[in-house]
């Protein structure tokens, strides 16, 4: 695609097929957020794909009874993970960093870290997280496949549905998704370039 056609080209889909998306489609997009850049390395989430029909039902009435929560293909759960203190140091090693910049590293953001609370933890993580949406959102429309972001639903209710233990993680957004009935564009009411860009 040339020039911001990707961007153009995504919409919210709420309209989906009744069609089985492909795994390699699947695949690929669960790879584009495995692949997302983030705050020191963390990659504080987890990507929970949900495929069959009982349970898309049951996470739809959580989700405030969407319609095409249910009718997707697929969800995808992004889940922030607040256990990131405790890998840190592995993920760095892992590198393959110099002794000197791993102790450098160590001591720079060792005590950023740990030094967060409970709400300081999953503000962090969740921003995090938005990066993967993000790049999961652009990887489904390079393959032509609907998204639509969700982030109305019981935030309770999801992660006692996943069973999660919300100490170590917590459920922070939801992406349905599947091949679209629509194929035109919906018009795009965005503010103007001047009206959002300052140079300084």
């Amino acid at each position: 695609m040339k020039n911001l056609e990707l961007f153009e080209k995504r919409f919210s889909c709420r309209n989906f097929k009744n069609e089985k998306i492909k795994n390699e489609d699947l695949n690929f997009i669960l790879k584009a957020g495995v692949m997302s850049p983030s705050s020191l390395g963390l990659e504080p989430w987890r990507f929970l794909v949900v495929q069959d029909e009982k349970s898309k039902e049951e996470i739809a009435k959580i989700a405030n009874n969407q319609n095409h929560v249910k009718e997707a293909s697929a969800i995808i759960a992004i889940v922030s993970r607040l256990d990131f203190t405790e890998y840190f140091e592995d993920k760095l090693k892992a590198r393959n960093l110099s002794k000197e910049e791993l102790e450098k590293r160590l001591k720079t953001y060792s005590p950023f870290l740990q030094n967060m609370n409970e709400n300081q933890k999953l503000a962090y993580a969740r921003e995090q997280a938005f990066i993967a949406l993000g790049s999961m959102l652009y990887a489904a429309t390079l393959l032509d496949v609907g998204t639509c972001t969700i982030g109305g639903f019981d935030k309770n209710a999801l992660d006692t549905y996943f069973k999660l233990d919300i100490k170590k993680e917590q459920s922070t957004v939801l992406i349905a998704l599947g091949y679209k009935k629509d194929s035109q564009i919906p018009k795009k009411a965005r503010f103007s370039f001047d009206e959002v860009v300052k140079f300084l």
